[in-house]
């Protein structure tokens, strides 16, 4: 992808892993300890990628976040599958098996080659 990604981490605090490696795509990375449901919009408004842990995302939310291209869910977290399959948007759980920072990184990275792969096609 030509231009920058931007990864909002909403909930970081309830991640389990200690250390995030550097992703190795071109990217601007946010992070909350948490996020407040009013906080949510405002924090993804310009986000390509946002990961959630818990901080639900539904159809209103989906419907004013006109950047973003993925989801990635480490927990719990509620999202409206059908406002973001009809927007796009992709969604992908991480494994609770593997929780690990590097896994949420591979993760990340092979999402971006995905959407970089297909855009050059």
């Amino acid at each position: 992808m030509s231009a920058k990604e931007r990864v909002v981490f909403l909930d970081r605090a309830t991640f389990t892993a200690d250390d995030l490696p550097i992703p190795r795509f071109e990217h601007n990375w946010s992070e909350y300890p948490d996020t407040e449901a009013a906080d949510i919009v405002p924090r993804l408004f310009w986000a390509t990628t946002a990961i959630t842990h818990a901080c639900p995302i539904d159809a209103e939310t989906i419907g004013q976040l006109h950047k973003l291209t993925r989801i990635v869910v480490t927990g719990p977290a509620k999202i409206d599958v059908e406002a973001c399959a009809a927007r796009g948007i992709v969604l992908q759980p991480l494994a609770t098996s593997n929780g690990s920072g590097q896994a949420l990184v591979s993760l990340l990275e092979a999402m971006v080659e995905a959407a970089s792969s297909g855009a050059q096609s």
